[in-house]
């Protein structure tokens, strides 16, 4: 069986489109503002069209079209006409979703894909295993919180009164040794875009006193 050259040239063709488009996520927390950034032109800006979905949003063309802006973006909205930056205040969750631009009736192969994000909880500190005690020779603390909604989060580690340390993940190995047995208590702390919040101090189920 043959395949012709032009069932090839048009898989060629439909790969380059699919691969053209890149999707950037783009995070918003309800009631905040969503300001969106085109890709860099060369030429002077002389026409924007911004979409949400496949509605309109925001159109302007210099001579022709005065600014203007469709359905429930009207009032909250602002187009920058020479950057072609644009500014959405009061989001909510019904705003999530595609968002393109097209510069001098070029439509850009960047889109948005908008997500809400909720403000990140208030963690507990854990220790595990359960019966982890001073007599144990390691033992791990656990960063605890529903962080579904929360979008990319960051998690912080606090020894007694000392400063904030990044971690990778939302545990944390302690080894029973001198260093750690002068440490009193743990804290930890949760962090997003828009939010953050730490625990309650745990005690160190390692900690010694020591007399000099």
């Amino acid at each position: 069986m043959k395949t012709s050259a032009g069932f090839w040239l048009l898989a060629v063709l439909l790969v380059a489109a699919t691969s053209f488009s890149q999707t950037v996520e783009k995070y918003f927390k309800v009631g905040g503002t969503l300001q969106l950034s085109p890709q860099p032109v060369s030429a002077e800006i002389t026409s924007i069209l911004w979409k949400y979905d496949k509605n309109l949003l925001a159109d302007w063309e210099k001579g022709l079209i005065d600014l203007t802006y469709y359905s429930k973006f009207k009032g909250r909205t602002t187009l920058n006409t020479t950057t072609g930056v644009l500014e959405i205040r009061d989001m909510t969750a019904e705003d999530s979703g595609l968002y393109s631009v097209e510069i001098n009736y070029q439509v850009q192969s960047q889109v948005y894909q908008t997500v809400e994000i909720e403000a990140v909880p208030k963690p507990v500190v854990d220790v595990q295993p359960l019966s982890c005690s001073s007599a144990s020779p390691n033992c791990k603390l656990v960063c605890w919180g529903d962080v579904n909604k929360a979008g990319p989060v960051e998690y912080f580690w606090k020894k007694d009164d000392g400063e904030w340390v990044k971690s990778e993940k939302n545990t944390k190995d302690i080894i029973n040794d001198k260093e750690t047995q002068r440490v009193e208590k743990f804290s930890c702390r949760i962090k997003n875009l828009f939010s953050e919040k730490e625990s309650s101090s745990l005690p160190n189920p390692f900690f010694r006193q020591y007399h000099h």
